[in-house]
């Protein structure tokens, strides 16, 4: 049997039957093309796909690969020496109040056992994601996402779950994109409506809005190369030839943040960056030490150099949220 269970045949066999369990489970396809488990420490799983309730794609990954510590079920502390994921697509929307993926919650979710689980330390070494894309579609609220990056190279000193604690020694980031689009959403509006100059958002330490859990970050060093970042709001007209705080889009955005830190709900880096936005504004270079929470962006120690301007000191970007950004020239100061 421990020389069955070892070859790839009843490996593939075992799985096909526990994804048709699951499947029939959630009346919905869950499939895996092809595994390989070296037990009880390495696993590889290929083709991988789940689908909605709506028959729509949920999850493909093409490829993914786990190493994980020896006989880590009979461990309090478990290392994930290395995840790699390949060629995955997620898909995720809702209509209404519901996501797609609710069914998936539920279905796992379950009672707290009456007996405490035993405390187990979760640590993470190393990641390497290769074409991965993400699509959030939110017609309830009125707000797209969609994100990409053709590579990431992640090399961590420790993560770990159990203590909420990332210390990262390097983070590189080729080709990343990220887009937000508004509209009016399907949600009915609030029966009370909010005076907006009345509305006053303070960051309270005591109420985190980012970093709710209060994890505890530090990255030495991220690297990003050919980065696009863009945020449009929906509008009756084209994009203005110029600057358009509508339709904002900065594309081959290249270089590095060090001494990255998340503390509480506000992020502190040294920036060094260069882009171009769709207007023809161009940075050929930004250096400054960045403070970056719910309310504000910040650059102090600042040198930023156009093709013809080169102003320092400080600048700061101010809003009651940072969705305010996809209406930047009414809600921005």
């Amino acid at each position: 049997m421990w020389l069955l269970v070892q070859t790839t045949f009843v490996q593939n066999f075992l799985v096909h039957q526990a994804a048709k369990t699951i499947s029939n489970d959630l009346n919905t396809t869950v499939r895996i093309r092809h595994v390989d488990f070296a037990l009880f420490n390495s696993m590889l799983l290929e083709g991988t796909l789940v689908l909605d309730r709506n028959k729509d794609t949920l999850l493909y990954a093409g490829s993914v690969n786990v190493n994980i510590t020896d006989w880590f079920f009979f461990k309090d502390k478990i290392e994930l020496k290395y995840i790699g994921l390949q060629d995955a697509v997620i898909h995720l929307n809702r209509y209404d109040s519901a996501w797609n993926y609710k069914f998936i919650l539920d279905y796992f979710s379950s009672p707290a056992p009456a007996k405490q689980k035993k405390n187990i330390d979760l640590d993470l070494n190393r990641v390497e994601f290769d074409n991965i894309t993400i699509v959030q579609k939110d017609q309830w609220r009125g707000e797209d996402m969609s994100a990409f990056i053709k590579a990431l190279d992640l090399n961590a000193r420790e993560i770990n779950f159990n203590k909420k604690l990332i210390r990262i020694s390097s983070l590189d980031l080729d080709r990343p994109f990220f887009s937000l689009y508004n509209y009016p959403g399907r949600r009915p509006p609030r029966s009370t409506p909010i005076n907006e100059e009345e509305e006053v958002i303070v960051n309270d330490p005591l109420n985190l809005r980012w970093n709710p859990e209060g994890w505890d970050v530090e990255i030495e060093k991220i690297t990003i190369d050919k980065g696009l970042f863009r945020s449009d709001r929906q509008t009756e007209r084209e994009p203005y030839a110029t600057f358009d705080g509508q339709h904002i889009m900065f594309g081959d955005i290249t270089g590095s943040f060090t001494n990255f830190h998340v503390i509480k709900d506000t992020i502190v880096a040294k920036v060094s960056l260069k882009t171009r936005e769709r207007s023809g504004f161009t940075v050929n270079n930004l250096s400054a030490q960045m403070k970056w929470h719910p309310e504000a962006m910040e650059f102090t120690n600042l040198d930023l150099k156009t093709p013809r301007s080169h102003l320092t000191n400080f600048f700061a970007m101010r809003y009651s949220s940072f969705y305010d950004m996809s209406d930047f020239i009414s809600k921005v100061r």
